[in-house]
């Protein structure tokens, strides 16, 4: 099992999100929860975190039984299967300039329902991605996955992740705003006058580094592609979360043991994380905590969970899970097995 799949989860919102898009378009709502391994329960649960694989076959589903990749949210559908015809002409571009290019060739052949447009400046280039028909798409869902995809697409096609100075978006300040620390590697602005992504634009150099044999695998994988965080290193905070992620005894690691890799004393890291505004046991309850939904969505026993987030004694697992998530792992495990 991959590191990703159990050490990363994401907001319920999104889940609420796509399915009541399943719903206005008349799909069979229990369908897609049962499809995606959700409950009535977990998605009425504020607090409530998700595997990505899960918020993946939600929208998957969504896009399939609807056969509109817009999900009803644009001025005309989209037929699945428009972005594997895309990538597929993207994969045979020699730059990351190119690529950008084509796609808003591309858009302006095929569809009516996105503008997507490229101002390059000496030193920043912006992309911007916008709905031909706002009012189809009130609460940003489909322009802020769009913003998500245009993100993380290139930087695979480039394997490299594409540095961002800020991230724009014309939607005002939303509920789930603190995501967006997880969704894109740098400062988020809303009320703006466009959605766009600001880049360095020595990026633009940058080559197409995939194969069609690449492409094939990562197009099996979308849209939980889409869903993976990115590993940033560029703070601290994200390579002490890598080092934990990558840990398999979470029980016995300390801020010793961090620093030690990071080649610093364990005074320097305390002081540089409590500079970024976190301290390392944060961080490793944060892990522990993703970890823990993880395993217990993948139906393991509570003593089994237990031992895979690094804790030898069951009741103390029981108290920390309760301190995160504001229920027991008894009741998040019900929850699940509702239908």
């Amino acid at each position: 099992m991959k590191a990703h799949y159990t050490n990363h989860t994401v907001s319920i919102y999104f889940a609420r999100a796509y399915l009541e898009r399943g719903r206005q378009l008349g799909l069979d709502c229990n369908a897609l929860m049962a499809y995606a391994n959700l409950t009535p329960a977990l998605i009425a649960d504020d607090r409530a975190r998700l595997a990505p694989y899960q918020l993946a076959r939600l929208l998957h589903k969504v896009m399939v039984d609807g056969d509109d990749e817009f999900m009803g949210l644009a001025a005309e559908r989209s037929r699945f299967g428009i972005f594997t015809l895309l990538s597929e002409r993207l994969i045979h571009c020699q730059t990351l300039r190119e690529a950008l290019l084509e796609t808003r060739r591309f858009y302006r052949l095929v569809t009516g329902s996105v503008l997507f447009e490229i101002d390059e400046a000496v030193d920043v280039t912006r992309l911007y991605v916008q709905m031909t028909a706002p009012e189809q798409d009130p609460d940003f869902i489909m322009t802020e996955l769009l913003m998500l995809i245009w993100h993380r697409f290139p930087s695979w096609l480039i394997a490299e992740v594409i540095p961002l100075n800020a991230v724009h978006m014309a939607m005002p300040v939303p509920q789930h705003n603190r995501e967006y620390r997880l969704l894109f590697p740098c400062p988020a602005a809303f009320e703006q006058d466009a959605n766009c992504l600001i880049m360095p634009t020595y990026m633009m150099e940058r080559p197409i580094q995939r194969s069609s044999e690449q492409l094939r695998k990562y197009l099996a994988k979308v849209p939980l592609v889409w869903f993976r965080k990115l590993q940033f290193v560029e703070q601290l905070t994200e390579r002490v979360t890598h080092i934990l992620k990558h840990c398999d005894d979470l029980q016995r690691i300390s801020v010793e043991h961090v620093a030690q890799q990071l080649h610093m004393t364990s005074r320097t890291l305390r002081r540089k994380l409590t500079a970024e505004g976190t301290q390392f046991q944060i961080l490793k309850d944060n892990v522990r905590r993703e970890r823990a939904i993880f395993w217990l969505s993948q139906k393991a026993s509570i003593k089994e969970a237990a031992i895979k987030t690094g804790y030898t004694e069951t009741a103390s697992f029981i108290r920390a899970f309760k301190n995160w998530t504001g229920m027991s792992p008894g009741q998040y495990k019900r929850n699940l097995n509702v239908r």
